[in-house]
């Protein structure tokens, strides 16, 4: 069976070609969960005699994508040459000779702005100058990267088509989410904010914070606990969520944490864990797949669902990672995001840390009196909302 694609990845199919006709370059800039592989392997379809060099970051991530287009009836094209960046990286000028591309796909290319992976890449496209490429990402903007523009740089400002995460989701192509804030684990910086205010010299300054710190612990005192803001905003109590990590050791606290967190909802939470590629966490996330049991599921897991993964049937995302990359964030709740059942809203948890008011206590030294007032406003909004997020309010 021919690959069959949605409208919007159709037109910008239609779009690629003929920018690739026209100047050799063309990128497709779309959300998470549109399914912008599909278009590459339309156009792998669609050329049958041509010669194709799809690189990648993951050899997971294509095993991933082919997996969701025989789901979906296709049948992957026998003209694929898939290499990862990083094999990329380390190929001599003879392997390079050898690939003879008709055409390159950059999947996921942002992460080419990368310097070691950019170097292959950039010696890719310096041995075969007159290949057209096609670019597939979420974002064409490398954030921490002095806002890097890899649309530019790669393809010369040809963007066929271009499509935001709000866009996506006012036209229906992505679930509309349910986004629910918390605040917790603020006990420690408290008392580390309690010993600044002790040291202020500012008597004015000192009065006003000593009231605002007492502020802040009677708001967190009333606070629900996470175990009820899970057990308010997670209505199916059978659902799939992926939990998003920092790192092994943060994962295992977490891990640990669960099944308190969790008892509201399901005493015999399943729990399951992806770190890391390789046939055992393959395993794992299959079984998470799968689990049709009336129980609770929940996926832990580092960096390795943040793109180009997607798992079906999600009922939300848990982000207890906190992240300063618009591009990982946008990742991380497009696991939720991906067209579900008609009506479906997915779940979208946000959970911030202590961490967060303690890397702000370490730079507000001096005004731990402003500070406060910003954090007892963020504690009041989350307190009006129950644990959803809202705009807070001046005291």
């Amino acid at each position: 069976m021919s690959i069959s694609l949605y409208e919007h990845n159709e037109r910008a199919y239609r779009s690629a070609l003929s920018m690739l006709q026209e100047n050799g370059k063309a990128a497709v800039i779309h959300p998470t969960g549109t399914g912008k592989s599909f278009i590459g392997f339309k156009i792998c379809e669609d050329f049958p005699e041509k010669a194709i060099c799809w690189l990648s970051p993951s050899e997971y991530i294509f095993q991933i994508q082919q997996e969701n287009l025989a789901a979906a009836g296709g049948t992957v094209p026998e003209n694929i040459n898939f290499i990862t960046y990083a094999r990329l990286m380390v190929m001599d000028e003879q392997a390079i000779a050898g690939i003879k591309p008709d055409l390159i796909i950059l999947d996921e290319f942002h992460r080419c702005g990368a310097e070691q992976w950019g170097r292959g890449v950039r010696a890719l496209l310096n041995a075969y100058p007159k290949v057209p490429i096609l670019g597939l990402s979420a974002t064409n903007i490398r954030y921490l990267d002095n806002q890097r523009d890899m649309a530019e740089e790669l393809f010369d400002g040809h963007v066929a088509s271009e499509m935001t995460l709000g866009e996506a989701i006012a036209r229906g192509i992505l679930r509309s989410p349910n986004y629910v804030l918390s605040v917790y684990s603020l006990q420690k910086d408290l008392e580390k904010m309690k010993d600044r205010v002790d040291r202020l010299r500012d008597p004015v300054r000192r009065d006003r914070a000593v009231t605002l710190l007492k502020t802040l612990r009677r708001n967190l005192e009333e606070a629900d606990g996470l175990d009820a803001v899970f057990a308010r905003h997670m209505p199916d109590r059978q659902g799939r969520y992926i939990v998003f990590c920092s790192n092994m050791a943060h994962m295992k606290r977490m891990i640990a944490l669960a099944p308190g967190w969790f008892s509201l909802i399901d005493n015999e939470a399943h729990i399951y864990r992806a770190y890391s590629p390789g046939p055992a966490t393959r395993e794992e996330l299959e079984r998470f797949r799968s689990d049709r049991s009336g129980h609770l599921k929940l996926l832990f897991t580092i960096d390795m669902l943040n793109e180009g993964i997607h798992v079906k049937d999600v009922d939300g995302v848990i982000l207890f990672r906190p992240t300063v990359s618009p591009i990982i964030y946008k990742q991380q709740i497009g696991r939720a995001l991906r067209g579900g059942a008609a009506g479906a809203a997915a779940e979208i948890s946000g959970h911030r840390r202590g961490t967060k008011l303690s890397g702000a206590v370490q730079a507000s030294e001096r005004h731990p009196d402003r500070l406060l007032g910003r954090y007892v406003c963020l504690c009041q909004g989350v307190l009006r909302g129950k644990g959803r997020s809202e705009r807070p309010r001046p005291l």
